[in-house]
């Protein structure tokens, strides 16, 4: 079961972010019926350039690999 600072912790690793870079997660409805109905919602700001993706499993459900598969693939699906 992930928490929020462990799932922060991966995408400032996986990322290689400064320490200054904001990091918000955030559970939000799904809003496509073939996915899952709760995705996990990262958003990333830093020095004014800010971008956000998503991955496709709830916060409780989520492994590291959920976001390194995000992060390559452009997040979500």
């Amino acid at each position: 079961m992930a928490e929020v600072g462990e799932v922060e912790g991966w995408v400032r690793e996986e990322l290689s972010l400064a320490a200054s870079d904001q990091v918000t997660i955030t559970e939000k409805e799904g809003t496509d019926p073939r996915c899952s109905s709760i995705i996990t919602e990262v958003g990333v700001d830093g020095d004014g350039d800010g971008y956000s993706f998503h991955i496709e499993h709830p916060l409780a459900e989520m492994t590291r690999m959920d976001l390194v598969a995000a992060l390559a693939f452009g997040g979500g699906h």
